[in-house]
């Protein structure tokens, strides 16, 4: 797995982020939004090793994305592209979910 999560997952935002460039890249497609967050595929051509598939995963409100998956461009990174992008956004779902049966605000 250290090839699809971030090696600084978990970090304290503002430090190096996908989002903190200031790149533009037009979404490949949009999984979802749930639970204030929009969860979707890029392909990122600006890479020195060549072009890779970032699942990212942002705050509807705002333009910013963070990449939670880098995959290889291939048919095969896009099966798992898609299966993490999905997972991504069911548990965005649940956790939806279970916040509105707590009765929280």
């Amino acid at each position: 797995m250290s090839n699809v999560i971030r090696p600084d997952f978990g970090s304290k935002r503002g430090s190096e982020s996908s989002s903190s460039d200031g790149q533009v890249v037009k979404a490949l497609c949009i999984y979802g939004e749930e639970a204030g967050y929009r969860v979707g595929l890029v392909q990122d051509d600006s890479e020195p090793e060549g072009p890779v598939l970032r699942v990212f995963v942002g705050l509807i409100a705002a333009n910013g994305v963070e990449a939670v998956a880098v995959l290889p461009p291939t048919p095969e990174g896009r099966v798992d592209a898609d299966t993490i992008g999905l997972a991504i956004l069911r548990t965005l779902e649940i956790i939806a979910r279970d916040h509105e049966d707590a009765g929280a605000p």
